[in-house]
């Protein structure tokens, strides 16, 4: 027993460490200035006393940020730190992952740790809720599969984390959730569903008009055209990757349901079975935007779950272990499948290796006393330097500033990034991101927002965002109005423009 537990111990952490080394080139490498910088900019916020829908707009859960306020009371506020509770998010997806698949054998649990690994490897490092979510929802099963009143209510405290990481997640728990509860004991289930109730917590924090706009109202029914992908709009190869998606959902469950069926619910059946049920459950959010990386963040456990299906049927989802060289097969398929389907994947594994050894200078570093940025043009990066040094230099601590397109009729992305660069500056406006038909919806709060600024910095690439969905549209011209009338040039740092209240 105890070389077994020795055994799984090494196997987890030597094929975590080969991970962990492909991962930290993720470190140096360009940041998205909207979604990056939201990450930055929100847990400073939530450290002056702000919250979240209340005082400014997101469209997930206030858990993550509570996780990156924490870390940046603690260590200091700037994306490394933010990048460091990225990986500490990836490297409990991994362990979680671990723990579940290593119940069929210490081989078949470093196989799907790995290939779990080299799907998550593209996504890089930000620290975005979806893999705080993840990271909370499998160690919840993990934990889950053992009846016992206390990894009961830790792995329902972990359930309801997941959802105030990402209240979409919902569907995903409570599918996988389902065939474990159903061999529990009521007492066990109720000692579950007491865990998920710090998800009621979000309504006393905000109210609940909030919570429900800025959770369902704005992303799901007035954000979500502008921001949906047709699935014809999808290359080839991710259009494969989705089959191949589903293809695996379909074979981890009937692998999982037979094996329960046969082994009763003492086995690892339900296990397999809730496993397969919550990667299925995570499908809607590949479908709604189907691009690499919207793709990988659902797509990593269903693929990296199949060795441990193939291994169950063809070991007749008998009880047990089955034979390493079933466990070999399996994991090498999976392996080869991934590289047929996708060989952009595994270039990018190899240069993802190759750069942890080589470190290439892939982003240019901008720095603002003692906070930094990363771009990923150099030219970008000069200008943005310029303009930076120009807004310091004119501005007075406690002036409002207001960051976003250059047209305001467009509200598509922005530069979220440059709050996070002037702490002593004021952000002017609730939408500290720019989403589409909720920023610019009528009657929204944007044009008494721009007029409240004493700076604005606007930038005119995000005015040729080009999506085939319903973000081409434009709202009201009045913001751009109150910019014409109530603002000047102060000068231009290409895309930025840097504009000065008229007073």
């Amino acid at each position: 027993m105890q070389r077994g537990r020795r055994s799984r111990i090494v196997a987890a952490s030597l094929v975590l460490l080969v991970l962990t080394v492909g991962f930290l080139p993720s470190l140096d490498q360009a940041g998205l200035p909207m979604d990056e910088g939201s990450l930055l900019v929100y847990p400073e916020l939530v450290l002056r006393g702000q919250i979240p829908y209340l005082d400014f707009e997101t469209f997930y859960g206030p858990a993550n940020l509570w996780v990156l306020s924490a870390a940046f009371s603690t260590f200091g506020a700037n994306i490394f730190v933010e990048r460091g509770v990225g990986l500490l998010y990836r490297v409990a997806v991994l362990l979680a992952i671990f723990g579940i698949a290593q119940r069929w054998g210490t081989i078949l649990g470093a196989g799907v740790m790995f290939i779990a690994g080299v799907l998550l490897l593209p996504l890089k490092l930000s620290s975005y809720a979806w893999m705080g979510a993840l990271a909370c929802g499998l160690t919840a099963l993990w934990l889950f599969c053992n009846e016992s009143r206390m990894r009961c209510f830790l792995a329902g405290l972990l359930a309801g984390f997941a959802l105030l990481f990402r209240p979409d997640l919902g569907p995903a728990v409570f599918l996988g959730a389902f065939p474990i509860c159903y061999g529990m004991s009521w007492r066990s289930r109720y000692i579950f569903f007491a865990g998920v109730l710090p998800f009621g917590l979000l309504t006393l924090l905000a109210g609940p008009s909030q919570v429900l706009n800025n959770l369902f109202l704005f992303p799901v029914i007035h954000s979500n055209p502008a921001r949906r992908l047709p699935l014809f709009s999808a290359g080839g190869s991710l259009v494969a990757l989705l089959f191949l998606h589903l293809l695996a959902c379909g074979v981890n469950l009937a692998a999982g349901f037979f094996a329960w069926r046969k082994d009763g619910s003492e086995g690892n059946g339900r296990l397999l079975t809730s496993t397969a049920l919550f990667s299925a459950g995570l499908t809607c959010q590949a479908t709604q935007r189907l691009d690499i990386i919207h793709f990988l963040s659902v797509g990593f456990l269903s693929i990296s779950l199949l060795p441990v299906s193939l291994a169950t049927l063809t070991n007749g989802c008998r009880a047990g272990q089955p034979a390493r060289s079933i466990s070999l097969l399996g994991i090498s398929s999976v392996i080869a499948v991934v590289a047929l389907t996708a060989p952009e994947i595994t270039i990018s594994m190899r240069k993802t290796f190759v750069a942890a050894f080589t470190s290439p200078q892939s982003a240019v570093f901008v720095n603002r006393q003692d906070r930094t940025f990363p771009f990923r043009s150099p030219q970008v990066a000069q200008a943005a330097g310029k303009m930076f040094e120009t807004l310091g230099r004119l501005s007075q601590p406690g002036e409002r500033l207001f960051v976003g397109p250059a047209d305001l009729r467009r509200t598509n992305y922005c530069d979220t990034f440059i709050y996070h660069l002037f702490p002593d500056l004021s952000p002017a406006t609730y939408f500290l991101e720019m989403n589409p038909l909720s920023a610019n919806r009528t009657g929204s709060r944007l044009a008494p927002d721009v007029r409240s600024a004493d700076w604005l910095v606007l930038n005119r690439e995000w005015d040729a965002w080009e999506e085939p969905n319903r973000s081409i549209e434009t709202g009201s011209d009045e913001p751009n109005a109150i910019v014409r009338t109530h603002f000047s040039l102060v000068d231009e740092f290409p895309p930025y423009l840097l504009l000065q209240r008229k007073y």
